[in-house]
């Protein structure tokens, strides 16, 4: 009998530490806090291309995706993240800011949560596949 309460215990415990998890994802993401994109869809981000995401207000996303600005509409429903259209500056971008650049906006829009793996921030796809890594 005892055994099986400590069982009944550690069950429930794992459960609400899961509930935490499960919380909403932008908060994660932090307020005012800007992320330092390392790593899109596998591929390192090179040095001295720079591509950040931050939350400057409630409801938007915005940062640098490699050579130019980009702003857009982020919210939750159902727990999951979406992350809508992103409007950005348009100067022409060459070599390998043009391919990180490609490579973030084909890529974000599909992040559909966030977890913490130590101090790096990962947005994941419906399937939990990392697909964005970054760091304060």
């Amino acid at each position: 009998m005892r055994r099986l309460m400590l069982t009944a215990l550690a069950c429930l415990a794992l459960a609400a530490c899961k509930d935490e998890a499960a919380a909403d994802p932008l908060e994660l993401l932090g307020m005012g806090v800007e992320w330092h994109v390392t790593e899109i869809a596998g591929t390192a981000v090179p040095e001295g291309v720079g591509v950040t995401i931050a939350r400057p207000e409630d409801g938007m996303i915005a940062g640098t995706s490699g050579c130019n600005r980009y702003s857009g509409r982020v919210s939750t429903h159902d727990g999951k993240l979406e992350i809508g259209a992103l409007a950005g500056t348009r100067m022409a971008c060459l070599g390998p800011a043009e391919e990180v650049e490609r490579a973030f906006h084909s890529t974000i829009g599909r992040a559909k949560d966030a977890q913490m793996a130590g101090d790096v921030l990962e947005l994941t796809d419906a399937a939990g596949k990392v697909l964005i890594r970054a760091m304060k």
